[in-house]
């Protein structure tokens, strides 16, 4: 039986769009990153905003800090807490990347975006 490789990346795609794909390719990531709409928040103002299991809150903080799309800030507090927050400039690229990618030939010349229902 043939395998197909677990990540399987187009020839030609730019990396921002793989990135983005990755950031915001997954439902749980999307929920941390609303959750920082609200401002940054500890661990546990997380847990509380988005319902989801520490554990599993934790490796995906850590995930979207390592693509650069949630920064941390460690707090002067007895057991140094970090303080989570959205690195809109980060995200913003990321999304304008994806977009771009998705849509470009989708506009007309007036920068509306065209859907063609065949």
């Amino acid at each position: 039986m043939n395998s197909v490789p677990s990540v399987v990346r187009p020839a030609g795609q730019p990396d921002l769009v793989a990135e983005a794909a990755k950031v915001f390719g997954n439902t749980v990531r999307l929920s941390i990153i609303n959750a920082l709409r609200q401002g940054p928040a500890l661990r546990a103002e997380l847990v509380a905003r988005t319902g989801l299991p520490a554990q599993t809150l934790g490796a995906q903080l850590t995930e979207l800090e390592a693509m650069d799309a949630v920064k941390a800030e460690a707090q002067h507090s007895r057991g140094r807490p970090m303080l989570y927050y959205a690195n809109h400039a980060r995200l913003e690229r990321l999304l304008l990347a994806l977009t771009q990618y998705v849509l470009a030939d989708a506009r007309g010349a007036d920068g509306e975006t065209r859907i063609n229902p065949h």
